[in-house]
């Protein structure tokens, strides 16, 4: 009883020492920030890659279709590394990806591949053979930047 009656006396009195201090404190003054400066775009050569099989390419929306012979292999454009290779894209059929440092290189309707996730791949090397789209053999091919957007590339003459 003694216990409770002591902190409750310890209570009461700590009740009155509770302070609460109002400060004056004016506002201060709004600084204008400068306005940021627009990063002007970094002005990139355009990228220029060989053809990955030999055709005629007609252009699609991110890349192009390459009509050939339905016997051809395609092949590597560059040097890199394979960091996709499968079916599970419908619309891609049999689809391979390589990382070149640079950019990737999506090849794409494929009929087979050649090589598997994760296999250094060099120029030229046969990736996998073409695949046949409606009454057309071919491979579909886009260039894209680490993000996995598109980019504009120009075949090499």
């Amino acid at each position: 009883m003694k216990a409770i009656l002591l902190s409750f006396i310890i209570f009461l009195s700590g009740c009155g020492l509770v302070k609460i201090e109002l400060r004056d404190i004016t506002p201060k003054e709004k600084t204008q920030k400068e306005p940021r400066k627009k990063e002007e775009p970094q002005v990139k050569a355009p990228i220029t890659v060989p053809m990955p099989v030999k055709g005629t390419p007609v252009k699609l929306q991110k890349g192009y279709f390459i009509k050939t012979s339905c016997d051809e292999f395609f092949r590597a454009v560059d040097n890199g590394k394979v960091i996709y290779a499968g079916d599970d894209i419908k619309s891609y059929r049999w689809l391979l990806m390589v990382d070149t440092g640079r950019y990737i290189a999506v090849y794409g309707k494929a009929q087979k591949l050649f090589v598997r996730k994760g296999e250094s791949v060099k120029r030229w090397q046969p990736l996998g053979k073409v695949g046949q789209h409606g009454d057309a053999c071919g491979i579909t091919f886009e260039i894209r930047d680490k993000e996995g957007v598109p980019v504009n590339f120009e075949f090499e003459r």
